[in-house]
């Protein structure tokens, strides 16, 4: 016999509240495991609303973990500091199921799509529309493969009622001219509006989605985790083992890339990258991106040629391979470890420059597809 406590169907707990009516001019966090959606204040103050949701917990599971939750709010020299510690969550939406005879997954349900090895150039707007897209899977998603086995390994559907779930809502709105100085660890930070302000960003196992950053101080230095954004303006960016890195249009800044895939909807002015071992998906050239370069050491570069422009491309590697249709260009390793002319397409005269300069790498271009089998 499985004997429980009583549990409660739903139960809201308030974590953190609090609104800040002084003039502040910086925001400070250090977060860990938390869960944040930020969005723009109305009133020019910032305010913090950190709840929880629980369903089917016992009143004593829940106790064990809100207890592990820390937060504190300190206002010091017209700045907010801000800690949250979570360690007893999970994630943003939990699901738990608990069966004596365990679970298994009912393979009728599941799909799978054999890929193509022809990748179609996206437009711009595609990764904003993408990134735009946030719904989650429901919970009835969730079960419809998943089925709980009896004591003679039947299977049978899994009931809502049996699902322990939580779910937090972390919401801090800020006024849009709030410097932010934030380091983060296993958490998601969402941004739900444009920010011209200065953020500086130290991020470690954590997802970051943004709509727009434009300030030419921004600083990122991001580990493992992923990275959405509409737009980056400015600033200098490292992404370091990063899962996906997805952005719809870039200019004028700096990347500093290892190990990490890149997917780039549009390419504006003045863009440096400076890669080593990662994959890159380039899709787009704006009218007038002037200067683009980049410097690669074991990558992979998938690029789409500018449409309806003129540009200038010219190309250095060494133990190099380029793809570009049935043209295959190869440069062997050097002794002395320099890199060979590969590829000049256009006049130097242009204003739109494309200057790549590879060792131990790939390029594929591409006019429409890029096909990824060669």
């Amino acid at each position: 016999m499985l004997i429980t406590s009583a549990t409660l169907s739903a139960q809201k707990h308030e974590i953190y509240k609090n609104s800040f009516d002084e003039e502040l001019k910086a925001l400070v966090l250090d977060l860990n495991r938390s869960y944040i959606q930020f969005e723009e204040s109305n009133d020019g103050k910032l305010h913090i609303d950190y709840t929880i949701e629980f369903s089917n917990y016992s009143k004593k599971e829940v106790q064990e973990i809100l207890s592990k939750i820390k937060t504190s709010a300190i206002v010091e020299e017209n700045k907010l500091v801000f800690k949250s510690n979570s360690e007893g969550i999970a994630g943003e939406i939990v699901y738990s199921l608990e069966s004596l005879f365990g679970v298994t997954f009912e393979g009728d349900h599941i799909k799978f799509k054999e890929k193509s090895t022809k990748q179609f150039r996206q437009s711009k707007q595609y990764f904003y529309d993408i990134n735009s897209s946030s719904r989650g899977k429901s919970l009835k998603e969730y079960l419809k493969n998943i089925r709980e086995l009896d004591a003679k390994k039947k299977k049978k559907k899994v009931k809502i009622k049996n699902i322990k779930s939580y779910k937090t809502n972390f919401i801090i709105k800020i006024p849009r001219d709030i410097n932010i100085r934030a380091t983060v660890i296993n958490s998601s930070m969402t941004f739900n509006l444009d920010l011209k302000n200065q953020i500086t960003l130290n991020a470690r196992n954590t997802d970051l989605k943004f709509q727009s950053l434009i300030n030419n101080l921004n600083n990122f230095d991001v580990v493992n985790g992923s990275v959405r954004a509409n737009a980056l303006q400015g600033g200098s960016y490292k992404f370091n083992h990063v899962d996906k890195v997805q952005l719809a249009e870039i200019k004028n800044l700096d990347f500093d890339c290892e190990f990490t895939d890149v997917k780039i909807g549009e390419v504006g002015e003045n863009v440096k990258i400076v890669d080593f071992n990662s994959k890159f998906w380039i899709h787009n050239f704006s009218n007038n991106f002037g200067n683009f370069k980049m410097h690669t050491e074991y990558s992979e570069i998938n690029m789409f040629f500018p449409e309806n422009i003129e540009y200038y491309i010219e190309t250095f590697g060494q133990d190099t391979v380029h793809y570009y249709g049935e043209i295959i260009t190869e440069i062997p390793p050097s002794r002395k470890n320099e890199s060979t002319k590969m590829m000049v397409i256009g006049e130097n005269i242009s204003s739109n420059k494309i200057k790549i300069n590879t060792k131990h790498g790939i390029i594929r271009f591409g006019e429409d597809f890029i096909d990824i089998k060669k």
